[in-house]
């Protein structure tokens, strides 16, 4: 089965791009020092292999989006970001980041928080 990457670079919309593409990404090293920068999840399920001192990671769009898994087996503090302008997660503001400790699992389910507002719940391990 092919990426979610080379469905989006071949035109296909994220949601559904994530939606029929790989299940599962390993070994990934989170990068960026702010949104800016920071790697752009495709998969459902994610699994942190290396995260240095504030790197993050960007969650897909949350409309259509199935639930994303991301588990930190890095070192450091995970920085995780909701795509977009408008996208949310929790009760942050657009645009802050979500943190997730070392050795910590998170699960994020999409939700419509408002007639054009969409964004993320999440679940941590303990």
């Amino acid at each position: 089965m092919t990426s979610p990457d080379r469905l989006m670079a071949a035109g296909m919309p994220a949601g559904q791009a994530t939606q029929i593409g790989t299940d599962s990404s390993y070994a990934l090293t989170a990068t960026g020092s702010t949104k800016a920068g920071a790697l752009q999840l495709v998969a459902r399920n994610n699994m942190m292999s290396t995260v240095a001192a504030s790197t993050g990671v960007i969650l897909p769009t949350a409309e259509a989006s199935p639930p994303v898994t991301i588990y930190n087996g890095g070192a450091q503090t995970l920085s995780v970001y909701a795509f977009g302008t408008l996208d949310t997660i929790n009760v942050l503001s657009a645009g802050a980041a979500f943190s997730i400790a070392a050795g910590v699992n998170v699960i994020f389910m999409p939700v419509r928080k408002s007639a054009t507002v969409l964004g993320w719940v999440a679940n941590l391990s303990a």
